[in-house]
């Protein structure tokens, strides 16, 4: 990496003391990030001028799905490095991050000098995932050989989490604000890619596969 070159990142959590903790981390510990940009929304962060050389993301925005804001900044810019912060853990939700081909998962239980890790490896070109994060990565990676591809889009995966609650198509049009032949077309996609009979073998092989979590019963 040339040392006299600078960089730029844009953070986006709907937190602002979230915002504020990492940009003074930057600030502190990377000065090779010269640009540091904070947005609270989706669609904030998609009005900000780009590209930055980074994206740090929450995926929880009030406005929008953060894997959603991935899919428009990487259409955007393909070549920009994309990290996650989150506070999920779950096995199937880090599945799912890992299908949007994002450089780096970073959890927010940990210590600051990972995030300033994460940040050196991926302006690097490398990627960086955390423990759990990694552990799921290279189980991915070992299924591929053989396995059935799944890349679900974000709104897939929301009309999947539904169907998953036992919404009906016209409960989860309204829901998403979609029209019925639009969750029609959803669902026909999901028991496509999933290779499912039906909407029951869908949802018992998106389980499985650890793409929804299985469903406590109360």
């Amino acid at each position: 990496m040339d040392c006299n070159k600078t960089f730029s990142i844009l953070l986006v959590d709907d937190h602002d003391l979230v915002l504020q903790g990492l940009k003074r981390i930057i600030e502190s510990s990377l000065p090779e990030i010269s640009v540091i940009s904070t947005a609270m929304t989706g669609r904030e962060a998609l009005e900000k001028s780009g590209p930055f050389d980074v994206y740090m993301l929450d995926v929880e925005l009030p406005d929008m799905n953060g894997l959603e804001l991935v899919q428009h900044i990487r259409d955007r810019y393909p070549d920009s490095r994309i990290i996650i912060n989150t506070i999920h853990e779950e096995i199937w939700f880090i599945k799912n991050i890992m299908r949007h081909n994002v450089n780096g998962i970073l959890f927010k239980s940990i210590d600051s000098e990972k995030v300033v890790e994460a940040l050196r490896r991926v302006i690097a070109g490398n990627t960086y995932y955390c423990r759990n994060a990694e552990r799921v990565r290279r189980m991915l990676h070992r299924n591929t050989s053989g396995g059935r591809s799944c890349s679900l889009s974000a709104r897939e995966l929301d009309v999947l989490k539904h169907i998953s609650d036992g919404k009906s198509t016209s409960e989860i049009a309204d829901e998403l604000c979609l029209s019925i032949n639009t969750v029609e077309t959803h669902r026909r996609h999901l028991l496509d890619k999933l290779g499912a009979r039906n909407v029951a073998d869908l949802v018992m092989t998106a389980v499985s596969e650890g793409i929804i979590p299985l469903r406590k019963k109360d």
